[in-house]
Protein backbone atom coordinates (compact mmCIF):
# COMPACT_ATOMS: atom_id res chain seq x y z
CA UNK A 1 0.00 0.00 0.00
CA UNK A 2 0.64 3.79 -0.50
CA UNK A 3 1.70 5.24 2.63
CA UNK A 4 3.22 8.31 1.79
CA UNK A 5 1.98 11.60 -0.18
CA UNK A 6 4.44 13.20 -2.31
CA UNK A 7 4.74 16.77 -3.08
CA UNK A 8 7.14 17.76 -6.29
CA UNK A 9 6.93 21.69 -7.80
CA UNK A 10 5.47 24.84 -6.48
CA UNK A 11 5.54 28.50 -6.81
CA UNK A 12 5.42 31.40 -4.74
CA UNK A 13 5.46 35.33 -6.43
CA UNK A 14 6.16 37.09 -2.60
CA UNK A 15 9.54 35.28 -2.55
CA UNK A 16 11.74 37.13 -6.18
CA UNK A 17 14.15 35.69 -7.30
CA UNK A 18 14.99 39.31 -9.38
CA UNK A 19 12.77 37.41 -12.67
CA UNK A 20 9.19 37.26 -10.74
CA UNK A 21 9.23 34.76 -8.13
CA UNK A 22 10.81 31.81 -6.68
CA UNK A 23 10.07 27.98 -8.32
CA UNK A 24 10.13 25.90 -5.00
CA UNK A 25 12.77 23.27 -6.49
CA UNK A 26 12.01 20.69 -3.72
CA UNK A 27 10.02 16.97 -3.00
CA UNK A 28 8.81 16.52 -0.06
CA UNK A 29 6.71 13.35 1.61
CA UNK A 30 4.42 13.54 3.87
CA UNK A 31 3.65 10.11 6.40
CA UNK A 32 0.02 10.25 7.01
CA UNK A 33 0.57 7.28 9.32
CA UNK A 34 2.92 9.89 11.82
CA UNK A 35 1.35 12.81 10.17
CA UNK A 36 4.88 14.35 9.67
CA UNK A 37 6.58 15.96 6.20
CA UNK A 38 9.96 15.22 5.47
CA UNK A 39 12.29 16.74 2.83
CA UNK A 40 13.31 14.19 0.38
CA UNK A 41 17.45 14.62 -0.81
CA UNK A 42 17.11 14.31 -4.33
CA UNK A 43 19.90 14.57 -6.57
CA UNK A 44 20.13 18.11 -7.78
CA UNK A 45 21.31 17.46 -11.59
CA UNK A 46 18.05 16.97 -13.16
CA UNK A 47 15.53 18.27 -11.07
CA UNK A 48 12.68 20.23 -12.68
CA UNK A 49 13.48 23.79 -13.48
CA UNK A 50 10.22 24.35 -14.58
CA UNK A 51 7.87 23.26 -12.31
CA UNK A 52 5.51 25.47 -11.17
CA UNK A 53 1.56 23.92 -12.47
CA UNK A 54 3.30 21.05 -13.94
CA UNK A 55 1.37 17.60 -14.53
CA UNK A 56 2.07 14.97 -11.92
CA UNK A 57 1.56 11.65 -11.55
CA UNK A 58 3.34 8.83 -9.35
CA UNK A 59 3.12 4.68 -11.29
CA UNK A 60 4.47 2.33 -8.63
CA UNK A 61 7.86 3.63 -7.09
CA UNK A 62 8.59 6.47 -9.62
CA UNK A 63 6.96 9.81 -9.86
CA UNK A 64 6.28 11.60 -13.85
CA UNK A 65 6.57 15.60 -13.96
CA UNK A 66 5.98 16.74 -17.16
CA UNK A 67 5.92 20.78 -18.21
CA UNK A 68 5.29 23.45 -15.46
CA UNK A 69 6.87 26.97 -15.75
CA UNK A 70 9.36 28.61 -14.35
CA UNK A 71 10.00 32.52 -13.29
CA UNK A 72 8.85 34.82 -14.46
CA UNK A 73 5.51 32.72 -14.09
CA UNK A 74 4.58 31.89 -17.98
CA UNK A 75 7.20 32.99 -19.79
CA UNK A 76 9.51 29.77 -19.17
CA UNK A 77 7.76 26.77 -20.11
CA UNK A 78 9.12 23.94 -19.91
CA UNK A 79 8.30 20.73 -22.40
CA UNK A 80 10.31 18.17 -20.75
CA UNK A 81 9.88 15.09 -18.99
CA UNK A 82 11.19 13.75 -15.90
CA UNK A 83 11.05 10.77 -13.74
CA UNK A 84 12.18 10.79 -9.94
CA UNK A 85 12.61 7.18 -8.78
CA UNK A 86 11.36 6.72 -4.85
CA UNK A 87 13.82 4.17 -4.26
CA UNK A 88 17.26 5.97 -4.76
CA UNK A 89 15.59 9.38 -5.19
CA UNK A 90 17.11 9.99 -9.00
CA UNK A 91 16.02 12.19 -10.95
CA UNK A 92 16.24 11.65 -15.07
CA UNK A 93 15.13 13.32 -18.03
CA UNK A 94 13.16 11.27 -20.65
CA UNK A 95 13.93 11.93 -24.26
CA UNK A 96 10.49 10.90 -26.49
CA UNK A 97 10.92 9.94 -29.84
CA UNK A 98 8.42 10.62 -32.54
CA UNK A 99 6.06 14.12 -32.60
CA UNK A 100 6.94 16.73 -29.76
CA UNK A 101 4.61 18.03 -27.16
CA UNK A 102 3.52 21.15 -26.23
CA UNK A 103 5.81 23.21 -23.89
CA UNK A 104 3.41 24.56 -21.25
CA UNK A 105 1.54 24.25 -17.82
CA UNK A 106 -1.62 23.38 -16.79
CA UNK A 107 -1.65 19.99 -18.53
CA UNK A 108 -3.21 16.96 -16.90
CA UNK A 109 -1.50 13.60 -17.00
CA UNK A 110 -2.96 9.66 -16.47
CA UNK A 111 -1.41 6.38 -17.51
CA UNK A 112 -3.18 3.53 -18.95
CA UNK A 113 -2.11 -0.15 -20.13
CA UNK A 114 1.27 0.85 -20.74
CA UNK A 115 0.75 4.20 -22.00
CA UNK A 116 1.23 8.30 -20.60
CA UNK A 117 -1.34 10.68 -21.64
CA UNK A 118 -0.86 14.13 -21.74
CA UNK A 119 -3.66 16.81 -22.58
CA UNK A 120 -4.26 20.03 -22.57
CA UNK A 121 -2.29 22.87 -21.15
CA UNK A 122 -1.17 26.41 -22.06
CA UNK A 123 2.09 28.48 -23.05
CA UNK A 124 0.50 31.68 -21.89
CA UNK A 125 -0.84 32.60 -24.90
CA UNK A 126 -2.40 29.76 -26.65
CA UNK A 127 -4.72 27.06 -24.96
CA UNK A 128 -4.03 23.63 -26.16
CA UNK A 129 -6.52 20.97 -27.34
CA UNK A 130 -4.23 17.95 -28.13
CA UNK A 131 -4.28 14.35 -26.71
CA UNK A 132 -0.35 12.86 -26.31
CA UNK A 133 -0.57 9.46 -25.92
CA UNK A 134 3.54 8.20 -25.37
CA UNK A 135 4.45 4.29 -25.42
CA UNK A 136 6.17 3.76 -21.52
CA UNK A 137 8.44 0.90 -22.85
CA UNK A 138 9.81 2.70 -25.74
CA UNK A 139 9.31 6.24 -24.89
CA UNK A 140 7.72 7.15 -28.19
CA UNK A 141 5.04 9.61 -28.40
CA UNK A 142 2.61 7.58 -30.97
CA UNK A 143 0.15 10.04 -31.34
CA UNK A 144 -1.51 13.43 -31.27
CA UNK A 145 -5.12 13.50 -31.16
CA UNK A 146 -6.81 16.29 -31.63
CA UNK A 147 -10.20 17.84 -29.50
CA UNK A 148 -12.78 19.06 -31.80
CA UNK A 149 -12.99 21.87 -29.04
CA UNK A 150 -11.29 24.84 -27.80
CA UNK A 151 -8.20 23.74 -25.48
CA UNK A 152 -8.43 24.21 -22.12
CA UNK A 153 -5.91 24.10 -19.28
CA UNK A 154 -6.21 23.88 -15.28
CA UNK A 155 -8.23 21.22 -16.13
CA UNK A 156 -8.47 17.43 -14.62
CA UNK A 157 -8.26 13.72 -15.93
CA UNK A 158 -9.06 10.54 -14.65
CA UNK A 159 -8.96 7.22 -15.98
CA UNK A 160 -11.62 4.99 -16.03
CA UNK A 161 -12.55 1.75 -17.80
CA UNK A 162 -10.00 2.23 -20.95
CA UNK A 163 -11.52 5.93 -21.23
CA UNK A 164 -9.10 9.29 -20.18
CA UNK A 165 -12.14 11.69 -18.59
CA UNK A 166 -11.27 15.46 -18.51
CA UNK A 167 -13.00 17.60 -15.90
CA UNK A 168 -13.52 21.46 -15.68
CA UNK A 169 -10.58 23.58 -17.08
CA UNK A 170 -10.82 26.63 -19.33
CA UNK A 171 -9.00 28.64 -21.51
CA UNK A 172 -9.10 30.54 -19.17
CA UNK A 173 -12.85 31.46 -20.17
CA UNK A 174 -15.49 30.16 -20.16
CA UNK A 175 -14.86 28.00 -18.13
CA UNK A 176 -16.08 24.04 -19.04
CA UNK A 177 -19.05 22.71 -17.76
CA UNK A 178 -19.12 20.01 -15.94
CA UNK A 179 -22.70 18.27 -16.83
CA UNK A 180 -20.49 17.73 -20.46
CA UNK A 181 -17.57 15.34 -19.67
CA UNK A 182 -15.11 14.47 -22.53
CA UNK A 183 -13.37 11.38 -22.85
CA UNK A 184 -10.42 9.68 -24.72
CA UNK A 185 -11.08 6.63 -26.05
CA UNK A 186 -7.99 4.40 -25.66
CA UNK A 187 -8.76 1.28 -27.24
CA UNK A 188 -9.93 3.17 -30.72
CA UNK A 189 -7.99 6.32 -29.92
CA UNK A 190 -11.34 8.45 -30.73
CA UNK A 191 -12.62 11.73 -28.49
CA UNK A 192 -16.09 10.61 -27.29
CA UNK A 193 -18.32 13.36 -24.83
CA UNK A 194 -20.46 11.82 -22.25
CA UNK A 195 -23.54 13.82 -20.74
CA UNK A 196 -24.28 13.46 -17.17
CA UNK A 197 -27.54 12.04 -16.22
CA UNK A 198 -28.09 14.31 -12.63
CA UNK A 199 -30.52 16.78 -12.05
CA UNK A 200 -28.18 19.22 -10.38
CA UNK A 201 -24.52 19.34 -11.76
CA UNK A 202 -21.63 21.35 -9.98
CA UNK A 203 -20.58 24.68 -11.49
CA UNK A 204 -17.97 24.96 -13.89
CA UNK A 205 -14.47 25.52 -12.66
CA UNK A 206 -10.68 25.23 -12.68
CA UNK A 207 -7.38 24.85 -11.06
CA UNK A 208 -9.69 22.32 -8.40
CA UNK A 209 -8.30 18.68 -7.86
CA UNK A 210 -9.72 15.48 -8.96
CA UNK A 211 -9.33 12.00 -7.62
CA UNK A 212 -10.78 8.80 -8.27
CA UNK A 213 -12.00 6.54 -5.33
CA UNK A 214 -13.52 3.13 -5.40
CA UNK A 215 -16.21 3.83 -8.49
CA UNK A 216 -16.34 7.76 -7.74
CA UNK A 217 -14.67 10.80 -9.00
CA UNK A 218 -14.01 13.42 -6.02
CA UNK A 219 -13.85 16.98 -7.35
CA UNK A 220 -12.73 19.10 -4.37
CA UNK A 221 -12.31 23.06 -4.50
CA UNK A 222 -11.51 25.29 -7.69
CA UNK A 223 -11.91 28.86 -8.99
CA UNK A 224 -14.83 29.77 -10.35
CA UNK A 225 -16.50 32.88 -12.12
CA UNK A 226 -19.79 34.90 -11.71
CA UNK A 227 -21.02 37.92 -13.05
CA UNK A 228 -21.29 40.92 -11.21
CA UNK A 229 -21.72 45.00 -12.39
CA UNK A 230 -17.92 45.17 -12.42
CA UNK A 231 -18.19 42.21 -15.10
CA UNK A 232 -17.05 38.55 -14.22
CA UNK A 233 -15.26 38.14 -11.36
CA UNK A 234 -13.67 34.73 -9.99
CA UNK A 235 -13.65 32.95 -6.50
CA UNK A 236 -12.50 30.34 -4.99
CA UNK A 237 -14.84 27.31 -4.24
CA UNK A 238 -14.64 25.07 -1.36
CA UNK A 239 -17.30 22.44 -2.41
CA UNK A 240 -16.97 18.70 -2.65
CA UNK A 241 -18.73 16.48 -5.53
CA UNK A 242 -19.22 12.81 -6.41
CA UNK A 243 -19.25 11.62 -9.69
CA UNK A 244 -20.59 8.03 -9.73
CA UNK A 245 -18.95 6.28 -12.74
CA UNK A 246 -21.47 3.75 -13.25
CA UNK A 247 -24.56 5.94 -13.10
CA UNK A 248 -23.00 8.96 -14.79
CA UNK A 249 -24.73 11.34 -12.16
CA UNK A 250 -23.53 14.04 -9.78
CA UNK A 251 -23.77 14.41 -5.89
CA UNK A 252 -22.83 16.62 -3.57
CA UNK A 253 -21.37 15.62 -0.45
CA UNK A 254 -22.73 17.35 2.80
CA UNK A 255 -18.64 18.42 3.74
CA UNK A 256 -16.95 21.22 2.50
CA UNK A 257 -13.35 22.63 3.03
CA UNK A 258 -13.15 25.26 5.69
CA UNK A 259 -12.32 27.79 3.33
CA UNK A 260 -12.39 28.19 -0.60
CA UNK A 261 -9.26 26.96 -2.66
CA UNK A 262 -7.66 26.84 -5.89
CA UNK A 263 -4.57 25.45 -7.67
CA UNK A 264 -4.19 22.85 -4.80
CA UNK A 265 -2.86 19.09 -4.89
CA UNK A 266 -5.39 16.23 -4.14
CA UNK A 267 -4.51 12.96 -3.34
CA UNK A 268 -5.59 9.12 -2.16
CA UNK A 269 -3.76 7.27 -0.39
CA UNK A 270 -3.48 3.97 0.84
CA UNK A 271 -5.60 4.43 4.33
CA UNK A 272 -9.11 5.19 1.91
CA UNK A 273 -8.54 9.33 2.85
CA UNK A 274 -8.46 12.23 0.69
CA UNK A 275 -5.70 14.37 1.08
CA UNK A 276 -5.77 18.32 -0.49
CA UNK A 277 -2.84 20.22 0.11
CA UNK A 278 -1.40 24.20 -0.78
CA UNK A 279 -3.50 26.10 -3.71
CA UNK A 280 -4.38 29.50 -3.15
CA UNK A 281 -6.96 31.07 -1.70
CA UNK A 282 -8.48 35.12 -1.61
CA UNK A 283 -8.50 36.88 1.73
CA UNK A 284 -10.29 39.54 3.21
CA UNK A 285 -9.13 42.16 0.87
CA UNK A 286 -9.64 39.98 -2.31
CA UNK A 287 -5.87 39.34 -3.00
CA UNK A 288 -5.02 35.76 -3.53
CA UNK A 289 -3.42 34.54 -0.68
CA UNK A 290 -1.10 31.76 -0.81
CA UNK A 291 -1.79 28.23 1.62
CA UNK A 292 0.35 25.14 2.81
CA UNK A 293 -2.57 23.78 5.02
CA UNK A 294 -2.83 20.27 4.13
CA UNK A 295 -6.48 18.56 4.82
CA UNK A 296 -7.66 15.38 5.30
CA UNK A 297 -11.02 13.58 4.40
CA UNK A 298 -12.14 10.00 5.50
CA UNK A 299 -14.26 8.21 3.01
CA UNK A 300 -14.58 4.76 5.15
CA UNK A 301 -14.72 4.04 8.15
CA UNK A 302 -11.41 3.02 9.53
CA UNK A 303 -10.91 -0.40 10.71
CA UNK A 304 -10.43 -0.87 14.44
CA UNK A 305 -6.95 -1.41 13.71
CA UNK A 306 -6.12 1.55 12.06
CA UNK A 307 -8.28 3.44 14.81
CA UNK A 308 -6.25 1.75 17.68
CA UNK A 309 -2.99 2.79 15.75
CA UNK A 310 -4.30 6.78 15.75
CA UNK A 311 -5.03 7.26 19.12
CA UNK A 312 -1.86 4.46 20.24
CA UNK A 313 0.52 7.18 17.96
CA UNK A 314 -0.77 10.50 19.46
CA UNK A 315 -0.56 9.11 22.97
CA UNK A 316 3.18 7.23 23.01
CA UNK A 317 4.98 8.40 19.78
CA UNK A 318 7.89 9.38 21.71
CA UNK A 319 8.40 5.35 22.38
CA UNK A 320 11.22 4.34 20.14
CA UNK A 321 10.95 1.50 17.73
CA UNK A 322 12.43 -1.27 20.47
CA UNK A 323 9.98 -0.36 23.38
CA UNK A 324 7.33 -0.31 20.69
CA UNK A 325 8.35 -4.17 19.80
CA UNK A 326 9.02 -4.60 23.38
CA UNK A 327 5.30 -3.69 24.41
CA UNK A 328 3.65 -6.13 21.73
CA UNK A 329 2.74 -3.68 18.97
CA UNK A 330 2.99 -5.55 15.54
CA UNK A 331 5.94 -4.93 13.45
CA UNK A 332 3.99 -3.68 10.08
CA UNK A 333 2.70 -0.98 12.62
CA UNK A 334 6.62 -0.19 13.65
CA UNK A 335 7.42 0.20 10.31
CA UNK A 336 5.29 3.00 9.24
CA UNK A 337 7.45 5.71 12.01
Amino acid sequence: KQWYQRRVRGYNERQPTGTGGEIKQEAWCFNVHTATWSLLTTDSENFPLSAASCAVIAYGSSIFVFGGSGASFGYSNSDQLYILDMKTLKWRVVHLEGGSIEGGYGHSISICNGYLYIYGGCDGFHYFNTMNKICLKRWHNTGIYRHGHEGRYRHESIEHDGKIMIFGGGCPTPIEDLGTIPYFCTKTDTWHVMKAKSAHNPPGRVAHSCNKIAGYVIVTGGQAQMETMMGETNFALSDMWLFDLEYSTWSPLQVQLPQGIFFHSGAVAGDHCLYTFGGSTYNDRGTVQRLNVLYKINFYVPSLVELAWTVFHEEFKHLSRLKMVEIGVPTYLIHRV
